[in-house]
């Protein structure tokens, strides 16, 4: 009977679990031969698309025979304890095989019709299958993810903005892309817990704070500045939970030509997330949680697919956290729900994408700004809170967008991404926004206040990426239109005059009362651009030469009162070149890129009120080297990013001079090195330099706020003794920072 495993023992395994989600991910090496009857499988040509699970070899083996129809035999006590990762891709049965049982020291028979797995022979004499690849198109769609790596932390690919899904062995950039495993194992709560999991990027801001802001290479990058599926503006503005994304796409670096601008601009680098999508396996997930003093959880997770050859998919994720925070007068209550509906036909994908962020913080972790001239205080102990009980940040966002995906022919696609999305958000604090310290012993000032404001955003984008080949040169190439357009409003209120506390002290001022009146309109930002991109193949595709620009307009009004008083309409090409060779498992790419940034506006306080400076560039040049050892990938970059400065000069005007000139050394690992060890991190060294400052008189000195050593190490070991527990953990370590630009202070 097709479609049936014969198991010589029972299968059914008790398991041992733990209250950690853990996840045993097999190596995948980089080849394998295995023995076959060449008559039995001659007429076993036909390619299937298979969904074989992670986890335990023999789930695995059991999905394949069903999915293709084969009869499979195996002795459950020789595949015990034995992990694969998942395959999600188009492969002959014979391939299939292969990659379920490299490092396995198993190999697969075939008898009378069927299938056995036995042991190899140590020095067994076989015909060895040759290796297929199978391509399903060579336009880089998007409409399907990249399978993990070996590990399952981080997949072979991400999404490469006008490039679409581009291996990260191919890719001429420095990029990660973390996986819906990883986001799992490690129980993260915020975006910012699984970017940091690479020493170049890292999360600035307390984790129950009014925000969360990244940094990138030395660069800030803040929530409103991060993609959902290749759209801007979608993300709650301050706080971005990762439980409803399948990738976390990184790419290091600006990249203006390959993502567009993003509503503010970006100097470091660019993070991009993919929502889920309805496997063809019914999921039905609910994960508890608990942190302390007294906040629980739950997050529902269901997905499903149906119609003819599972073309339709919805997948569903509601997600409800309340509770005392583990700082002292503090809690956080969050509720989010997410709906994605999915179509995959032969020709055209298409989604739909739905969710909405409540979020109400207590207590929250408040900034804090400091004066010159005396050394900075420790900061109190991570547990204690020293904002008063009433202070409060509240926010809503929600969004929807759409895709539709169109493969005219498998070197030819094209597509249209469009979104809406709305928020709102207020703040009642007792100076979150100017509790300025003024002594070592952590004296501040501030003043009791609040903020109330609201956005909406309206953004699309439209295609096409192809591949040409042109004799012995591959062409693979893209074009495509951005427009994003934001209209912001917001009003600040002051109930008292300033007072004065300290941050060793819990304060008890009594609350306040604000009136905010009538929410004026403060800002209409519109970005469109047009790219073109090519990446020219050479000698078999080991030589990648990709050349691409972008004409980028931006429109700014200033407004003043809610009432527009200027307006600036600027444009700029920003372009792209990289080159990538390969030489066996090697890797060897080197980039320059460039990305714009809106101006900064001047204060009221300034000589030039309301005067919004021209956008910005920032430019970089980066080369790498890349290792793919098949179970493990190892990366090293050196690079060098500047970007233009923002000061106020002696007579009181805001104007656009001077320089920031980050240089750096990156070395980082992925992978499964050994059997059941999993390895995710590495350092980064920076030297963040002021050049072109005013008269000169910081030149050379330390930027503030970049450390100059930064190490992260992930570790995963599973414990084989145990089956389904894994030991799980994280080292961070980074070297002091400057907090001024005289270099006078440093965050102790």
């Amino acid at each position: 009977m097709p479609g049936q495993s014969h198991q010589q023992k029972p299968f059914f395994r008790k398991h041992i679990s733990t209250a950690l989600h853990a996840a045993l991910i097999a190596s995948v090496s980089a080849g394998f031969t295995a023995t076959y009857s060449n008559a039995a499988y001659a007429e076993e040509n036909q390619v299937f698309d298979f969904k074989l699970p992670a986890g335990k070899l023999e789930d695995a083996l059991n999905a394949l025979a069903k999915q293709s129809a084969i009869t499979l035999t195996f002795d459950a006590n020789q595949v015990k304890g034995k992990t694969v990762p998942a395959i999600k891709k188009l492969l002959t049965r014979e391939q299939a095989l292969q990659q379920l049982l490299k490092d396995t020291a198993l190999e697969a028979k075939a008898t009378n019709g069927a299938i056995i797995i036995v042991p190899r022979p140590i020095a067994a004499h076989t015909d060895t299958l040759p290796e297929v690849s199978v391509s399903a198109s060579r336009s880089r769609a998007t409409n399907t993810l990249s399978q993990p790596f070996a590990g399952g932390q981080v997949a072979k690919a991400s999404r490469m903005g006008i490039l679409g899904n581009v291996d990260i062995f191919d890719t001429p950039f420095s990029t990660q892309s973390y996986t819906e495993e990883f986001v799992l194992d490690q129980q993260a709560r915020r975006l910012a817990d699984i970017i940091a999991a690479d020493p170049s990027t890292r999360s600035a801001m307390a984790e129950y704070g009014d925000s969360e802001t990244y940094h990138i290479r030395g660069f800030p990058l803040f929530t409103n500045q991060v993609g959902i599926n290749g759209l801007y503006g979608m993300t709650d503005l301050r706080r971005i939970a990762p439980d409803f994304y399948e990738r976390v796409d990184v790419l290091k670096g600006p990249a203006s030509m390959l993502n567009g601008s993003s509503p503010f601009g970006v100097t470091g680098g660019n993070i991009n997330l993919v929502s889920k999508r309805a496997g063809d396996t019914p999921l039905n997930r609910f994960t508890a949680s608990y942190i302390s003093d007294s906040q629980f959880g739950g997050h529902l997770d269901l997905g499903r697919r149906f119609g003819e050859d599972n073309a339709w998919g919805v997948r569903l994720n509601l997600l409800a956290r309340d509770g005392d925070t583990p700082i002292s007068r503090q809690s956080d209550r969050m509720h989010i729900g997410s709906l994605a509906v999915d179509y995959r036909g032969e020709k055209l994908t298409a989604s739909f994408d739905l969710a909405s962020q409540d979020r109400l913080t207590r207590g929250y972790s408040a900034n804090i700004t400091y004066g010159s001239g005396f050394a900075l205080p420790r900061a109190p102990q991570n547990d204690k809170n020293f904002v008063n009980d009433w202070e409060f940040f509240k926010g809503d966002s929600h969004y929807w967008m759409t895709k539709f995906e169109y493969e005219f022919t498998p070197a030819f696609t094209a597509y249209i991404n469009y979104g809406q999305a709305k928020g709102n958000e207020e703040y009642f604090y007792a100076g979150s926004q100017g509790r300025r310290i003024i002594n070592s012993a952590g004296d501040f000032t501030a003043r009791v206040g609040g903020y109330r404001g609201w956005y909406e955003v309206d953004t699309y984008e439209v295609g096409l990426r192809g591949f040409k080949q042109l004799g012995s040169v591959s062409n693979n190439y893209a074009l495509v239109y951005n427009d994003f357009n934001r209209t912001a409003g917001g009003a600040v209120a002051h109930a008292t005059a300033p007072y004065t506390g300290n941050i060793y002290q819990s304060p008890n001022l009594p609350k306040p009362t604000v009136n905010f009146g009538v929410i004026p309109q403060n800002g209409d930002l519109q970005l469109n651009s047009i790219g073109l991109i090519n990446t020219f193949g050479f000698v078999q595709d080991n030589v990648l030469l990709t050349l691409g620009a972008r004409q980028q307009t931006l429109y700014s009004g200033i407004f003043n009162n809610g009432s527009k008083v200027n307006a600036y309409d600027e444009s700029k090409v920003t372009p792209t070149t990289a080159l990538l060779v390969k030489l066996g498992n090697y890797s060897l790419y080197g980039n320059y890129s460039e990305g714009l940034s809106q101006g900064a506006i001047a204060p009221s306080t300034a000589s030039n009120p309301n005067e919004q400076l021209p956008p910005f560039v920032a430019k970089q040049h980066e080369v790498g080297v890349k290792y793919n050892a098949g179970t493990f990938g190892v990366t090293a970059a050196v690079f060098q990013i500047t970007q233009p400065n923002v000061f106020t000069t002696t007579a009181g005007r805001l104007v656009d001079d001077g320089e920031q000139r980050n240089r750096g050394l990156e070395l980082s690992t992925f992978g499964q090195p050994l059997s059941g060890l999993r390895l995710l991190g590495g350092v980064t060294f920076i030297d963040a330099e002021q050049t072109k400052t005013l008269n000169g008189i910081n030149n050379g000195k330390d930027a503030i706020g970049v450390p100059k050593v930064n190490v992260v190490i992930n570790g995963e070991y599973d414990i084989y003794a145990l089956p389904g527990l894994t030991l799980t953990g994280r080292i961070s370590s980074f070297s002091e920072a400057q907090a001024d630009n005289a270099n006078t202070q440093s965050i102790p």
